[in-house]
């Protein structure tokens, strides 16, 4: 099981530390601990899967996408979601005109139901997960995420 928290970032924004002992828990500890951050979870009902997708160019990019993509769909599409389930984190060779090296893709199941304003209570906003100051790194418990949220 990971661990999380979540302080000021002296630069602005709130910073999120995971630690993990690998990368499909950092994965899944972050969309969790994100889910956590916004919404009061205790009324949050695992009712729908819904299969997310994401490429980036590397882990960092990656985590910065798959969390910019369920902000998304908890802003577009209505979602508040509890947690989130790695299946698999490969290297792509889809390349088209856009995209003209290999990438990374991971798919998964994030979990939760359609927002209810009378269920859900939202905590904190986050407008965006940023790239800059992100750090993926190697730790003796597993994998470190230090990411700043626009929030």
């Amino acid at each position: 099981m990971a661990n999380y928290s979540f302080s000021e970032d002296p630069k602005g924004g709130v910073g999120m530390e995971i630690i993990a002992k690998d990368q499909f828990d950092m994965f899944n500890a972050a969309v969790g601990a994100l889910c956590l951050f916004m919404w009061d979870q205790e009324h949050v009902k695992e009712k729908v899967e819904v299969p997310i997708a994401w490429y980036g160019f590397d882990v960092p990019t990656t985590v910065v996408g798959l969390l910019s993509e369920i902000l998304y769909q908890m802003e577009t599409g209505g979602w508040v979601f509890k947690r989130f389930v790695t299946h698999s984190l490969e290297e792509v060779d889809d390349l088209d005109e856009r995209h003209r090296r290999k990438q990374l893709k991971i798919s998964g199941t994030a979990y939760g139901e359609r927002y209810n304003p009378e269920n859900h209570k939202k905590r904190f906003d986050v407008s965006a997960v940023l790239l800059p100051r992100l750090k993926v790194q190697q730790v003796d418990e597993g994998v470190r995420l230090y990411c700043v949220l626009d929030a």
